[in-house]
C-alpha cells in the first residue's frame, strides 16, 4: 500500500437527503489518517480520524446485533406470559 502524502476527493454515486436538499457527497482523504465529508457545492464540513469511524462502524454493529437478541428475548417473554394468562383463563 502507497501512504497517502497528499489529499485524495471523491464524489458519491447516490444522492444524500430528499426534495431539493439533495445532494451527493465529497469525500477526501487527507494526510494524517482523516476522513472528510462535505456536501456537494457547500463549504461546511466535518472531518473525523479514520480509526474513530473504524470505530463508529464496530459499535453500530455491536449494538444492532445486541438489538435484535433483545427482540427475540422480548418475543419470547411475550409469548411466555400470553400463554400463562390462556392457562389461568381457561383454569377459572
Amino acid at each position: 500500500m502507497i501512504p497517502i502524502k497528499k489529499t485524495i476527493q471523491r464524489v458519491t454515486v447516490e444522492e444524500y437527503g430528499y426534495g431539493n436538499s439533495r445532494r451527493k457527497l465529497v469525500v477526501a482523504f487527507e494526510r494524517g489518517d482523516l476522513i472528510t465529508i462535505r456536501e456537494h457545492g457547500r463549504r461546511t464540513k466535518d472531518t473525523a480520524r479514520i480509526y474513530d469511524v473504524f470505530w463508529w462502524m464496530k459499535r453500530s454493529k455491536a449494538s444492532k446485533t445486541q438489538m435484535e437478541k433483545l427482540r427475540t428475548r422480548k418475543a419470547a417473554k411475550a409469548a411466555r406470559l400470553a400463554a400463562r394468562r390462556q392457562r389461568a383463563a381457561t383454569r377459572q
